[in-house]
């Protein structure tokens, strides 16, 4: 009997871990939490994305600048992993020649790519392409006024990056003060992104961000804060490295 109670004790706090973790993101992205791995170039590949969506979380495949024919392998690596599951593809169109950035945007809805992540400059004719093939769009923006442009051209979710991110960085604001003012700015789902790297940034972040805004639309996207140091960012990570 105890046994069974034991049981039925951990499967429940299992339901409410689940419950609790689960947002309004997770049911766009099609994922069960909303853990979201950033499209890092040269690191988050087939392997690395299939292990995050097997997890439960969302992952990016970083493809930026690269050839078409790469992203159709790594996708379909992906897809051999874990069948037809959500996954999203990340470019950038400032940092790539316009005939590149057609055959990319050309092969992800080719392939049916679900979601696409965008950054830097905000172009409206590639995210109206994007939305018209039926590709979920999110807008990476580093500022309220980005966020803004980027809702009006259409997006489906804003990626909120703080100064404390790694990889390219756009804004200047500290996470903790971009976010609430990007959630007050506006109605779509906002992922947090820039020095997050543990469950427990997730979770006690995620409740703070919602303690100050009163919204329930904040969820969280890990990406290595580290590198900001090799890059001259200045400001040393409030975590330590293992």
């Amino acid at each position: 009997m105890t046994g069974t109670v034991k049981g039925r004790t951990e499967v429940q706090r299992a339901v409410d871990v689940n419950h609790r973790l689960h947002t309004p993101v997770c049911d766009i992205l099609g994922c069960q939490y909303p853990i979201v791995l950033a499209g890092m170039g040269g690191v988050a590949r087939s392997e690395l994305v299939a292990a995050v969506t097997r997890a439960g979380g969302f992952g990016f495949l970083g493809m930026v600048r690269e050839p078409p024919t790469l992203i159709e392998n790594e996708a379909r690596s992906v897809r051999e992993i874990v069948g037809h599951g959500s996954f999203g593809v990340n470019l950038i169109p400032a940092a790539t020649a316009p005939d590149l950035l057609d055959a990319q945007i050309a092969t992800c809805i080719a392939l049916t790519i679900p979601v696409i992540a965008l950054f830097w400059d905000i172009q409206p004719t590639i995210v109206r392409r994007l939305k018209e093939a039926g590709v979920i769009v999110a807008y990476q923006i580093g500022s309220v006024e980005n966020a803004k442009q980027a809702e009006k051209v259409g997006a489906d979710i804003l990626i909120a990056q703080g100064r404390e991110a790694g990889g390219h960085v756009w804004g200047n604001e500290p996470l903790r003060r971009l976010i609430p003012s990007v959630v007050a700015a506006s109605k779509l789902p906002v992922l947090a992104a820039g020095g997050i790297v543990n469950g427990e940034d997730l979770v006690g972040g995620r409740h703070s961000y919602l303690r100050e805004t009163g919204e329930g639309r904040c969820d969280l996207r890990g990406r290595r804060s580290w590198r900001n140091r090799a890059r001259g960012c200045g400001r040393r990570p409030r975590w330590r490295q293992p």
